[in-house]
């Protein structure tokens, strides 16, 4: 259930992505006369949002059920971490562009918790990959 909730959200958020492009373009005449640091930012947020939706589809074309009760609790932390990381992208995009200054607080606290989410993931998969079920057994 949580996998195909994965992939349309991340077809979705790849839809956001798109959507985003078109806002530069007509809102900010596709970034032309802006500063070059700006300019640098607004691509960086908006290829972000292409990113955690890619990571969203992604884990939801292949992500597993778990049949160990701890290790399917501890997955779902780290889906609800990519979940809200995405999410934080996306405010982030319109909230901290255009800036003054290079920080972005909450497109970094989005990363972080993106590759936190990410992390989990790898390692539920590579520890559940190695305990014997009982077919193995």
């Amino acid at each position: 259930m949580l996998g195909k909730f994965h992939l349309f959200f991340g077809i979705t958020i790849v839809i956001i992505f798109l959507l985003t492009g078109q806002y530069m373009h007509h809102k900010y005449d596709h970034l032309k006369d802006m500063e070059l640091m700006n300019r640098a930012l607004f691509r960086a947020g908006h290829l972000y949002i292409l990113l955690f939706g890619l990571i969203n589809a992604a884990l939801g074309a292949y992500m597993k059920s778990i049949k160990n009760k701890v290790f399917n609790t501890i997955q779902s932390f780290g889906s609800v971490s990519i979940i809200i990381a995405s999410l934080l992208v996306i405010y982030a995009f319109f909230t901290e562009l255009p800036t003054e200054t290079i920080e972005r607080p909450l497109t970094r606290l989005s990363l972080y918790m993106v590759f936190f989410g990410v992390t989990i993931h790898g390692l539920i998969s590579l520890v559940n990959n190695k305990i014997p079920t009982s077919k193995n057994q």
